[in-house]
């Protein structure tokens, strides 16, 4: 075994995590949303305070992730969140290179990497470099790998310590504490893998009394809408582990946890290794000696694989890759245990097959749409990507117009793509960003409801579009609403004057939503007031930017049919009919038109549109 400096597998163990930074190009790095925010304001309104408690969590006793990790960087994840994703592949790497070289005692260079480097090498662990709140991830990994390397040295004193810290992770790690001992290379004897296992087993029973005792002090209960949902308690306890299984073998080859396009070309590979493999097993004496001596590793790391990908199980049905990064930790050495006896080729093969699944596996969200096609996940890198870079817009919109806030001050939300209030941490998002716990946001509902309430801007989402977020001023908006009445009430002048006030004093013009409702009410107010041509031309021109608009649509059909356009009235009233079906107003417009067609009314005695909603 080579110095690890001149060792050029260690550095290619190292290297490994370039692949999966590429992987995640493209994506807002390290922009906090959700969890995040949780302990963001414990660490930077409270401070790191005890840590026997869960720390900004309400389930988890986790104290390395959730209070020493955000007391030391919580202040970089808001100035240069880049930083912390790079702080987190450099930490993996790590992790990689402390497996690699407790398998290098024993194993070849080439099998050592390929072990070492499997769980870099897949589409969930770029969720864990990408998001903060999975430094728990990020932590039990390279904890364990500390805590294998040091028993790979007999080294049992330190393994000890790093397997506490894997525990003060996340709970997992019971499942580094129960088979550190049966490593083999752990112990020269017998004697000495119990005494090991002694050991272990003080470290464990001590963190399991010390997490029961501080879980009833501070009151943690584990999340009941994932634990007693509908789905899970129709669901058998050996469903639910065929399940994480199923999830984690695919999430080990970057695929999505549903049917994929790739299946094919993947089952087809891996059988092929499979049949590849055994016939060398078959045909070489050789290499039936090699998977004999190999067999431990084998065994040991399958156990791994079986027991962490259990703990999943609890968890059913709310998927994420991620979760599987802990389990196929073993995984990888059993691979490449097995694959590597029969030929170093064949588990070089596999790497490159999972490189090329990495490779292919989706992107970093571009443009933030209301949904994400079906993964099976609640979370994966799409996911997270999109909320992440929804996020950066706001928080980037909001700090170009408004370094600070006014103490106390309030924020509303409008037309937020789905799930996206959620990724705001109710709030503490902006309670984060602006270093104020007086902030807080308003839903646009209660806004509406109360439209004198003294709120700063409108954050208004613009999904599908670039940029994201647009800011609305609440005056415009009060003005909106004060038009609604007088054009229901035919004053449309005086509605039109509102309309024009309002429009002088919205100043952000990527305020797509806010231009099209107000231009819809105007083309109302015009198409009731005569003025056809002026407001199908208006019509138009905003239903390019909201072609599912509905008033919109009424008015084009309207004003084409007073102008007697009645093909091209109808073709409207078709999309609205695609748009809303059964669509009273719809109906009522055909109704007219058809009666103009027969010469039963005059033009411009059809139906009126719906009355203008926001």
């Amino acid at each position: 075994m080579g110095a690890p400096l001149t060792d050029p597998w260690a550095w290619l163990t190292v290297l490994s995590a370039l692949p999966l930074a590429i992987a995640m190009r493209g994506a807002p790095w390290g922009e906090p949303v959700a969890e995040d925010f949780d302990f963001l304001r414990r660490a930077l309104f409270e401070g790191t305070g005890s840590l026997l408690d869960g720390g900004g969590s309400h389930a988890f006793w986790r104290p390395v992730p959730f209070q020493l990790y955000y007391a030391a960087v919580g202040r970089l994840i808001l100035s240069a969140p880049a930083l912390v994703t790079a702080l987190h592949l450099a930490l993996l790497a790590l992790g990689a290179l402390l497996l690699y070289r407790a398998l290098r005692p024993t194993w070849s260079g080439p099998l050592a990497c390929a072990a070492a480097t499997f769980t870099l090498l897949a589409e969930g662990t770029r969720t864990i470099a990408g998001w903060s709140a999975q430094f728990v991830d990020v932590a039990v990994f390279v904890a364990s790998a500390l805590a294998i390397h040091e028993a790979s040295r007999r080294r049992w004193a330190t393994s000890l310590g790093a397997l506490l810290v894997a525990l003060l992770s996340k709970e997992v790690a019971v499942v580094t504490g129960l088979l550190l001992p049966f490593m083999p290379g752990a112990a020269r004897d017998r004697r000495e893998r119990v005494r090991f296992a002694a050991g272990c087993a003080a470290v464990l029973l001590a963190w399991g009394l010390a997490s029961l005792a501080v879980r009833h002090a501070a009151h943690l209960e584990m999340p009941r809408h994932l634990l007693e949902s509908p789905e899970a308690g129709r669901t058998s306890w050996p469903a639910r582990v065929a399940w994480a299984f199923h999830g984690s073998v695919r999430a080990a080859t970057s695929l999505p946890r549903i049917a994929d396009v790739h299946d094919t070309d993947v089952s087809v590979a891996a059988l092929l290794l499979a049949v590849a493999a055994a016939l060398v097993f078959a045909l070489h004496p050789a290499a039936r000696a090699r998977l004999r001596s190999a067999a431990p590793w084998a065994a040991w790391g399958l156990a791994w694989f079986a027991l962490a990908t259990s703990t999943l199980a609890p968890l059913f049905p709310a998927w994420q890759s991620n979760r599987a990064h802990f389990g196929n930790v073993g995984l990888g050495v059993g691979t490449a245990a097995v694959l590597g006896a029969a030929h170093p080729a064949l588990a070089g093969a596999f790497v490159a097959g999972r490189l090329v699944l990495l490779e292919a596996a989706p992107g970093a969200v571009q443009v933030v749409t209301d949904s994400l096609p079906e993964t099976g996940a609640f979370m994966d890198w799409a996911h997270l990507t999109r909320l992440q870079r929804f996020l950066r817009a706001t928080r980037r919109t909001l700090a170009a117009r408004y370094p600070t806030l006014p103490h106390g001050a309030i924020v509303v939300q409008e037309n937020l793509p789905h799930q996206l209030e959620y990724a705001l941490g109710g709030d503490r998002a902006l309670q984060a960003w602006y270093r104020d716990p007086t902030l807080r946001w308003m839903r646009f509902d209660a806004f509406r409801d109360s439209l004198e309430t003294p709120v700063t801007v409108i954050v208004q989402g613009e999904g599908g579009r670039s940029p994201e977020v647009a800011l609305v001023d609440p005056e415009p908006v009060r003005l909106l609403f004060r038009a609604r009445p007088l054009i229901q009430s035919d004053r449309y002048d005086e509605a039109l004057a509102l309309l024009d006030r309002a429009d002088s004093l919205q100043r952000d013009p990527n305020a797509v939503k806010y231009w099209v409702t107000c231009g819809a009410w105007r083309a109302y107010a015009w198409v009731e007031s005569g003025r056809d041509s002026q407001a199908v031309a208006l019509a138009r021109r905003l239903s390019a930017l909201d072609p599912q608009h509905l008033l919109l649509r009424q008015v084009l059909a309207l004003g084409l049919s007073h102008q007697g356009r009645l093909g091209e009235a109808r073709r409207e009233i078709d999309v609205i009919e695609s748009i809303e079906p059964g669509d009273p107003t719809a109906a009522a417009l055909r109704a007219g038109i058809n009666a103009q067609l027969r010469g039963a009314v005059s033009p411009g005695a059809e139906p009126r549109a719906s009355p203008p909603e926001r």
